[in-house]
Formats: C-alpha cells, sequence, structure tokens
C-alpha cells in the first residue's frame, strides 16, 4: 500500500544540515535559503571560483506541514482497550476461586466473609480458651485461600506475559527507527485481537487457568501497549519540531490520562451487575478498528531501509 512519508528533522550541527528525505509531493512548497559556510564541500568548491567575497545560497532543509495527530487514535484506541483489563481480569479470577471454594460470588458477601476471616475474636483473658466445636476460627469459612489463589495466579500471568513482551519490546523499539513505525503499531492490534477472541472463548466455556495462561503468552509475543506508546511519541516526534512538539506531546498526555480512566470506572461500574462477555466484545470491536485504522490510514514518519 502506497503511503505518505515524513522526514525526520534533519540534524543541524552548527550552519550545517544533512537532508536524507524530501516528499516528492512537497516538492512545490516554497523553500527557504539560508548562507552556506566553509564546513561544505560545495560551498567551499564554489568560493574558490567566486571568490571570498561572494558567498553562495544554498536551499536549507524543509521541514514538511506536521500531521502528528494522525497517531492519536491508534495510541487512544489501544489506551482504551487496555485500561480495563487488569480490573477485568482480576475480577474474573476471585469469582472463578470464589466458585471453586465455594463462596458466594456477591459483592456483600464477598466483603463480608472477608473481613470475618480477617478478624478473629481474642479471649477476654489469657486462660480463656473456646472449645473446638465453638472456636470462631472454625465456624466460618476461611476466604483468604481465594485471595492466596487469586494471587498466584497473578504471579503466573505477569512472569508468561513479561518474558515474551519484553524480548519483542527490545527488538522492535530498538529498531523502530529502521524499519519503521507503522509496524509498531500494528503488531499490538493484533495481539489484541487474538487475545479477546481467546478471552471471550474462555469466558463462555469456562476453560480452566492454563488457558488463560496460554493466551496471554501468545498476545504478548506481539509486543504489548507500551510498544504503541512508544512507535507514537516517536511519530509525534518526526512530525513536529520546536515549541509545536511540546504542545503536542501535552495534548497527546491529557487525552491518555482521560482514556485510561474512562474504561476503568465503566468496566467496575459494569462488573457490579453484570459478567464479562459485554466488555470484551467492547474491547475486541476497539482493537479490530485500531488495527484497520492503521492498516488503511495511518501513514508513515520515516523512510524504512
Amino acid at each position: 500500500m502506497s503511503t505518505r512519508k515524513y522526514r525526520l528533522a534533519a540534524p543541524i550541527d552548527g550552519d550545517n544540515a544533512v537532508v536524507s528525505y524530501r516528499p516528492a509531493s512537497l516538492l512545490a512548497f516554497p523553500v527557504p535559503s539560508r548562507l552556506a559556510t566553509s564546513n561544505n564541500t560545495e560551498s567551499s568548491t564554489n568560493k574558490s571560483l567566486l571568490g571570498d567575497r561572494e558567498k553562495v545560497e544554498e536551499p536549507a532543509p524543509f521541514i514538511p506541514p506536521a500531521r502528528w495527530w494522525l497517531v492519536l487514535p491508534c495510541l487512544l484506541l489501544i489506551t482504551l482497550a487496555t485500561a480495563g483489563d487488569p480490573l477485568l481480569m482480576n475480577d474474573l479470577i476471585v469469582r472463578r476461586y470464589e466458585r471453586l471454594y465455594g463462596f458466594e460470588a456477591s459483592p456483600s458477601t464477598q466483603s463480608r466473609v472477608c473481613r470475618q476471616s480477617k478478624t478473629t475474636p481474642m479471649p477476654m483473658f489469657y486462660g480463656q480458651f473456646f472449645p473446638p466445636n465453638q472456636d470462631p476460627s472454625h465456624s466460618r469459612p476461611d476466604y483468604s485461600i481465594v485471595q492466596h489463589a487469586s494471587a498466584s495466579f497473578h504471579t503466573k500471568n505477569s512472569l508468561v506475559g513479561l518474558i515474551p513482551s519484553l524480548v519483542t519490546f527490545i527488538l522492535l523499539g530498538s529498531n523502530c527507527d529502521f524499519i519503521g513505525r507503522r509496524p509498531l503499531l500494528v503488531l499490538p492490534f493484533i495481539g489484541k485481537i487474538v487475545w479477546y477472541s481467546l478471552l471471550l472463548i474462555i469466558v463462555s466455556r469456562n476453560l480452566s487457568d492454563a488457558w488463560l495462561l496460554g493466551a496471554h503468552a501468545i498476545e504478548s509475543m506481539f509486543g504489548s501497549s507500551g510498544l504503541v506508546m512508544l512507535s507514537a511519541f516517536s511519530y509525534i516526534t518526526d512530525c513536529t519540531y520546536g515549541p509545536m512538539r511540546t504542545r503536542a506531546f501535552l495534548f497527546t498526555e491529557g487525552l491518555v490520562f482521560l482514556c485510561r480512566i474512562i474504561p476503568v470506572l465503566a468496566v467496575g461500574i459494569w462488573l457490579r451487575f453484570y459478567l464479562y462477555t459485554a466488555p470484551i466484545i467492547v474491547f475486541l470491536v476497539l482493537s479490530v478498528i485500531a488495527l484497520l485504522y492503521t492498516l488503511f490510514i495511518q501513514p508513515e514518519s520515516v523512510e524504512s531501509a
């Protein structure tokens, strides 16, 4: 697919600039001029021919019109699709272990049993002991087993997702100047589509924890949301310069902050009354929209090797 390419701002060393790429569609724009210095080979040659009194003018590097905002939909959609994911997974795992160990999954019962399991009344005197059949610690279920099982699963889930995503982040993130920004935007969305599709099947079929761990490992191989953020901010850096770059970063970070809050509040309210199918479908649709946008609308900002 032919996409419009922008270039990085030319690195300036004193009065010298190296122009590596200029879009053909922007050659009609007026190009400012500047005086060349003796450090430039061509300028030195012309000066030797024309004399020391004259200085030859050469075109300065052209900076194309900034369209940094084209990357905002990718960044905002990945933020919306991933901000509520930890809350969704935690509630899913807690309710799963509550059913496994015989606890009711309602929030009021969960809070009451959790408080009771953590508060054990002490005897009024040291010599006072409860009979075994009247000991309050044996008369109610121990909710801590659910907490221990949930913590163990989250530890395994973090390790399963950390190792592949770390390798992908290092390999791709350190080479994004050569392979381009768009591949780093496309891959995490593919991983999110795979993750939410498998998660929808796991929830509907009530599959075991091993399926959750395997699905998360597959998703991590495509990179995490941090890869999209890295590529997005690099894209903004490519297409802006000077004060414009500062304003673009402030505006982008403000939008990302809002997009992190909205899904957490929405998922938290939803899970008080309903289950997980609707949020998973919403996150899946957001990931598909973001992938289509990245493939067919999002342009590149660097000329890949």
